[in-house]
């Protein structure tokens, strides 16, 4: 009996040890993460940017990062190569947080040496507070250490997605780096759309304290300011994102406009007091956030309209100064508080 259980427990154990070493031949030979080889820039599948940025970060030559949410998916590294005659590695979480930004800066001043950072500042996110947003980014990846690598190695996830590369690989279902996690050519941008997804919420009753904001804003801010406190030789462009006049419908109707334009101006004021910092304010472009064709939802916009806008960078056509901050910001107000909303819907 004792002879006949013995050899049933090394069976399973054989045959347990067995699958984790065809699984970690798998995974380590495809790696779906480019945890171990860097990506094919012509041809490779990208599908997961938490797991798969840190191999990106990793593997490529850069002196530049793009960071920010999904808002800043559809700008292409190559464009910054070329405006700012760069390397541009872009790394962008969809509904990022401020602690998983943090941690890919960290990881990716620990690789290069990053000369210039082109920041997403995501107002949504700013707004949230740190505890409410998203830290989904797996820690053991964004690392050098090869004793954590197990929960990779020997995933029942990292295996299966192996085998979906595999696939999609076999079926000629690749990407060129430069479009790694573009939506823009798989999503259509027009006024007709982005109203479909739109929900317009009730008016609301009270409005929103105008400094309602402020304390998450200061929690979130503390950490962009940190990184320009630790990393004075590195130059940050802080880039406000062109959120469409839907979505200042929503704000109006939620009561919400004045603290978001006071959390904006404040964030505005906070970052310019830094030598190293830059700040590319896009929201007030009227005839841009006016035009829902540019959009595929409330917010997000058309790879022509970022390209419009990163074309703009270098120029400074929509750079923020201490000079011209309030007539900017004056601007916005004077759009968002007076247009006529109900007009949108009457066309």
């Amino acid at each position: 009996m004792k002879n006949a259980y013995r050899r049933w427990a090394v069976s399973l154990t054989a045959g347990l040890l067995a699958v984790l070493t065809a699984c970690g031949v798998l995974v380590h030979g495809v790696d779906p993460y480019f945890h171990y080889h860097a990506p094919d820039p012509r041809a490779e599948v990208y599908f997961d940017q938490r797991y798969q940025c840190a191999g990106l970060l990793r593997t490529q030559d850069y002196e530049t990062v793009l960071l920010g949410t999904s808002l800043a998916a559809n700008y292409r590294a190559s464009w910054f190569d070329v405006f700012y005659k760069t390397r541009t590695v872009k790394v962008t979480l969809p509904d990022g947080g401020f602690r998983e930004f943090d941690r890919v800066l960290r990881y990716a001043f620990e690789k290069q040496d990053v000369r210039r950072v082109i920041f997403g500042l995501d107002p949504t996110i700013l707004a949230r507070p740190v505890s409410e947003q998203s830290d989904a980014l797996p820690r053991y990846l964004y690392d050098d250490n090869p004793r954590n690598d197990a929960p990779y190695l020997f995933s029942g996830d990292a295996a299966a997605r192996s085998l979906y590369v595999l696939r999609k690989k076999a079926a000629g279902e690749t990407a060129p780096l430069d479009d790694a996690y573009l939506w823009d050519g798989s999503v259509y941008f027009s006024r007709e759309l982005a109203l479909a997804g739109y929900v317009r919420p009730p008016q609301a009753r009270t409005r929103m304290a105008s400094d309602a904001l402020e304390r998450n804003c200061g929690e979130n801010l503390k950490i962009v300011t940190g990184w320009l406190r630790a990393h004075p030789d590195t130059h940050f462009i802080i880039c406000f994102p062109p959120y469409s006049i839907l979505f200042w419908d929503k704000m109006q109707r939620l009561g919400e406009t004045d603290a978001m334009l006071e959390m904006i101006s404040r964030a505005a004021e906070t970052l310019l007091r830094y030598d190293n910092a830059e700040v590319q304010f896009f929201m007030a472009d009227g005839a841009v956030i006016t035009d829902l064709d540019n959009y595929a939802d409330h917010i997000h916009a058309a790879g022509r309209v970022t390209y419009q806008f990163s074309r703009a960078m270098p120029a400074g056509t929509y750079r923020m100064t201490e000079e011209n901050r309030k007539s900017v910001l004056d601007g916005l107000r004077a759009l968002v508080v007076h247009y006529d909303y109900n007009s949108i819907w009457a066309k």
